[in-house]
């Protein structure tokens, strides 16, 4: 099977200070390509974030904002998941399904030398005040079907952002050793 082997890049550390914005679909000025905002919940339901996801021309640019207090300060998982579905918040968000591209013959992990899984992600760091973050997978797309053989995200069940409780190792099977899911963010396709 063909292994993904291009690099996953990162941006951490962007100190906000603005709220979260709407959740309606938008258009990203920059290519006029897609663009999509979710809200990131915790395990009682209640929104601490958002995600923005935006198509670019080799993978989907991933910004995240936190609210004050939203993680416990420290190095946090993230992984795309199978499912657009956060709705079992108090159960751990399981209707999520696993991470996205989990077949035969591909491991989880970045540094993992059989993976990675299209659904793996760096890191981010939570700080105790507002904070956010920047990444960028090139192994997903924002469309409906595989582009460049990047695995869709708005396919016809969506797609989820986990953020686990501690971080990931990019090693360790099957979720790096990040523990339990404790956010979720839901992209889910347009009726």
């Amino acid at each position: 099977m063909r292994r993904l082997a291009a690099p996953v890049f990162a941006a951490f550390f962007l100190s906000l200070a603005g709220g979260c914005a709407s959740s309606a679909p938008e258009r990203s000025p920059a290519l006029d390509a897609p663009a999509r905002t979710a809200w990131i919940v915790n395990r009682q339901g209640g929104a601490i974030g958002q995600a923005q996801f935006i198509e670019a021309a080799s993978g989907v640019l991933i910004r995240l904002e936190f609210s004050p207090g939203a993680l416990e300060p420290g190095w946090h998982g993230l992984h795309l998941h199978a499912r657009g579905d956060c709705s079992d918040f108090a159960a751990g968000f399981q209707a999520s399904g696993g991470h996205l591209g989990m077949r035969e013959g591909v491991a989880h992990g970045l540094r993992n030398p059989e993976g990675p899984e299209a659904g793996d992600l760096p890191n981010i760091f939570a700080g105790p005040g507002p904070f956010g973050a920047e990444l960028f997978s090139p192994y997903v797309t924002l469309h409906s079907a595989p582009v460049a053989g990047r695995a869709p995200l708005l396919d016809g069940d969506g797609a989820a952002l986990l953020i686990h409780a501690g971080p990931d190792d990019h090693l360790t099977q099957p979720i790096g050793g990040s523990g339990a899911r404790v956010a979720c963010a839901a992209l889910t396709p347009l009726p």
